[in-house]
């Protein structure tokens, strides 16, 4: 994609969906996946999700970086504060242990209404939490936009997405076998760092550049193309890499 295109979509699509979700909360946020599995139906919010977890293993985690509210939210308070090229890794045990704890406990109240006669399993309702715009959901994003918002001022860049968001365990190992995936002209790049200074996630984008050859390798990639924007050279584009071992070996 030419410089700046993909960046700009992505902003645009974020931008969409972040003022769009108050009127339909219940089909976007993740957090309605545990309700939907207490009523023991397969609702919108599910497909959706489940959908972008099928399509990252061709597209990336684009679900993180093209869809999500709460991401978007953490973005914009991102860019108030000097960017840091500060890389962390993910706490691990803190992922499994959010995720653990979310579908155990929906689980937990799914057989328990089975027991109690409320449900007899799981069926497809995909409109069974229905959209609403009153008072209690409003109030309910506007909490979540605002406790991500809150994370990002104290935290590095999105943190929250890293390490406590349900999505993002399952989405980052998928993207390990993305084929979507930032490449860069190894001949063009100076190696100044302008790139992973910029990126959202905080990818340690030089080592790639130094030691695979510029292939930017990394599950926690969300595909927002602001890696592209920043680099001053041009050297920086998103394309399809069907075979990593091949792309390699050509450029060694």
């Amino acid at each position: 994609m030419k410089k700046n295109r993909i960046s700009s979509l992505s902003f645009l699509s974020r931008f969409f969906f972040l003022m769009l979700t108050p009127v339909f909360f219940q089909y976007f946020a993740l957090g309605f996946i545990w309700h939907s599995i207490y009523w023991g139906a397969v609702t919108l919010v599910m497909i959706i999700w489940v959908t972008f977890l099928l399509l990252t293993p061709i597209f990336g985690r684009i679900g993180c970086g093209w869809f999500c509210f709460m991401g978007t939210a953490y973005d914009c308070v991102r860019h108030t504060r000097k960017p840091k090229a500060e890389y962390r890794k993910t706490i691990t045990w803190l992922r499994v242990l959010m995720l653990t704890i979310f579908f155990t406990s929906a689980f937990a109240f799914f057989y328990l209404n089975i027991q109690r006669g409320i449900i007899n399993g799981f069926h497809f309702n995909t409109f069974r939490l229905e959209a609403s715009f009153n008072r209690h959901y409003c109030l309910v994003w506007c909490v979540d936009v605002g406790m991500a918002s809150l994370t990002a001022l104290f935290t590095n860049k999105r943190w929250g997405c890293r390490n406590i968001c349900i999505f993002g365990l399952p989405a980052s190992y998928l993207a390990k076998y993305s084929r979507l995936v930032p490449v860069v002209d190894t001949e063009k790049c100076v190696n100044c760092g302008l790139c992973e200074a910029d990126c959202r996630t905080g990818v340690h984008l030089l080592k790639y550049i130094n030691e695979n050859k510029g292939l930017i390798a990394d599950s926690e990639c969300v595909m927002c193309g602001s890696c592209s924007v920043a680099c001053k050279k041009d050297a920086i584009k998103y394309q399809f890499v069907w075979n990593r071992k091949e792309f390699l070996n050509k450029n060694s």
